[in-house]
């Protein structure tokens, strides 16, 4: 029973130490890469890229930037975070909201955020985040800038190919882990093999959905590309008159209009529910005021009574 016993705890301590051995690697291993290294690295993996969005070889776009590896001689898959930024002066900011909103929607991304504001009357600023397949990201680009004056125009990309790799291939080692300790929790003979086992277990389940959420993240960075816009209206010159002001006057004036009788409408409403409130107030201090004046008119018609009956004592004692 002992020789089992420290046999079993034998193969935990093996387990843990291959797998401590297997993050250090895989730290080094993203540490001392070189951007020397990464020209003819050679790593066979899969893209996350759904097939429709599979990239044209002949273009140079996409996550699959294609490198010779020095030995083999084959292409490894490149696994590229593409991003860009662009500000435009435009006619209409609110027009042109709706024509990129319209423009990614059918290039198969999202308007993940949108703020529209008003700097004056009338004049109107927007920025947006943009995500678009990245293989659709020059495109994307090129057509945005056909909305607008172009001010400034920048775009980026991060290899992440190490990366990426190296947290699949750690993902990889521990689900591998996470299997060969369930087959040791079924030869578990006592509870406290058992404990452990579940311990260890749960560790290392942890660090598989972590590292899930981690890959999920930057799969998504990798498959969709990240465009920032700003749109500006032009500003309008001091000595020119500017129609602005009168931009859909009509509208204006009977939105102000409503507006206004609503106002009045709302303090009228406040005053009778104020006074029907106070309702119950009035009563309470009514009743106290008849309460008072009552009193008060008890004591006059006493006082007066007691005056009369003097006059009288006082007449009495005249006539005799």
């Amino acid at each position: 029973m002992n020789i089992k016993k420290y046999r079993f705890k034998f193969v935990l301590v093996l387990i843990a130490v291959m797998a401590m051995a297997a993050l250090i690697s895989g730290c080094g291993a993203v540490s001392y890469y070189t951007a020397e290294d990464a020209a003819y690295d050679y790593v066979e993996s899969e893209p996350y890229a759904p097939a429709e969005y599979a990239m044209d070889d002949e273009a140079g776009r996409g996550i699959e930037n294609k490198v010779l590896d020095r030995t083999v001689g084959e292409p490894s898959l490149r696994h590229v975070i593409r991003n860009g930024s662009i500000s435009l002066v435009v006619d209409n900011t609110r027009d042109t909201v709706r024509d990129v909103t319209k423009l990614v929607n059918e290039k198969g991304g999202i308007v993940s955020s949108s703020y529209i504001y008003e700097v004056r009357e009338g004049q109107y600023h927007a920025d947006l985040t943009l995500r678009v397949p990245v293989n659709l990201f020059e495109s994307t680009m090129e057509q945005l800038e056909t909305y607008g004056k172009v001010t400034r125009s920048d775009t980026g990309m991060d290899d992440v190919t190490m990366y990426y790799i190296d947290l699949q291939s750690r993902l990889a080692n521990q689900e591998a882990q996470e299997a060969r300790l369930v087959e040791i929790l079924d030869m578990a003979e006592t509870v406290e093999e058992v404990l452990e086992v579940e311990r260890e277990l749960t560790r290392v389940r942890g660090e598989i959905e972590s590292m899930s959420a981690q890959f999920t993240h930057l799969a998504d960075q990798v498959t969709f590309s990240t465009i920032y816009i700003a749109l500006r209206e032009e500003t309008i010159p001091t000595g020119t008159i500017s129609p602005s002001p009168f931009h859909n006057l009509g509208q204006r004036i009977v939105d102000t209009f409503t507006g206004s009788i609503n106002v009045v409408l709302s303090v009228v409403s406040f005053m009778v529910l104020a006074f029907a409130a106070l309702i119950p107030a009035f009563i309470l201090l009514g009743i106290i005021a008849a309460l008072i004046w009552l009193l008060v008119r008890k004591l006059k018609n006493r006082k007066k009574r007691r005056l009369e009956g003097e006059v009288a004592e006082e007449g009495v004692e005249k006539a005799e």
